[in-house]
């Protein structure tokens, strides 16, 4: 059985399987763009479906070996981006009603997020954002605050000179949302400046200050020092990685020179028991 498993694990980790499940990961990704545009009476319809399942098939088969390739099947499940990929492929296997074709697609798109696997340097960036989230959420409340409480002064002070901005709370939060992008500001700013020509353009140039020069930057700060940190650590794992690759190589290599000599030895033994 380790000698099976250490065979499976020899083609999974070699440069050709993983080639061939690349070129294979970016075809599905273009077939799924592909099949967007075709109809229920498309000529290349079953073409399409044949070829998605054939790739269905190679998938479930990578996933299979991977698994086999583990010492222990389990451990496969360890990690983060394995799981993804198993629950993508898992989900495609999901019988759908004729009247669910736009879930089927859905779950087909899932399908390209395993793009990742074909570029490993994208996985620490992955980590890095899904590290974020727990800082972000905090970040984004103080930025609704912010959003909430200039959204209540504007609708105040500018209902009545600008309703189409700030007719309503409702209004006066799409409004600064869309400042919060830099969008036509200056012009939604007009009718504010000529009825208050100081508090105008303070309130204006402040909010953009606070929420798209400081907060929106908190965001980025704290994506890219995660990003940062988990790229470092995916490094620091590789070099090590590269060391116990030549820590385990040097020891396949003095296994295999104290076996000559234990085998020059029996010889000698032999050779001296024929003497006597």
């Amino acid at each position: 059985m380790n000698a099976f498993r250490r065979r499976i694990k020899s083609i999974v980790d070699s440069d050709l399987f993983n080639s061939f499940i690349i070129i294979v990961i970016l075809f599905s990704a273009v077939l799924v763009g592909f099949s967007v545009d075709l109809n229920h009476s498309s000529q290349y319809l079953q073409l399409v479906n044949s070829l998605e399942f054939i790739i269905l098939i190679i998938f479930s088969i990578e996933i299979i070996m991977r698994i086999l390739a583990e010492e222990k099947p389990l451990d496969f499940f360890l990690d983060a981006f394995n799981l993804f990929d198993f629950l993508i492929v898992a989900i495609c296997f999901v019988p759908f009603q004729s009247k669910a074709v736009y879930i089927l697609r859905l779950v087909r798109v899932f399908r390209t997020f395993r793009i990742f696997r074909a570029f490993p340097n994208l996985r620490p960036v992955m980590k890095g954002i899904v590290k974020s989230l727990s800082s972000v959420f905090f970040v984004a409340i103080l930025l609704i605050v912010m959003i909430y409480i200039y959204a209540v002064l504007g609708v105040s002070l500018f209902g009545s000179v600008d309703p189409v901005h700030f007719g309503s709370l409702w209004k006066g939060l799409f409004t600064l949302f869309q400042i919060l992008t830099l969008e036509n500001w200056n012009t939604i700013m007009l009718p504010a400046n000529a009825a208050y020509p100081l508090g105008g353009p303070l309130y204006f140039v402040s909010f953009i200050i606070i929420g798209t020069m400081i907060i929106m930057n908190l965001f980025l700060g704290i994506i890219i020092g995660n990003m940062s940190k988990a790229i470092e650590q995916a490094t620091n794992n590789e070099d090590m990685k590269d060391y116990l690759d030549e820590d385990a190589l040097r020891e396949a290599q003095i296994d295999r020179r104290l076996k000559n000599i234990e085998k020059q030895l029996d010889t000698l033994i032999k050779k001296e028991k024929k003497r006597k």
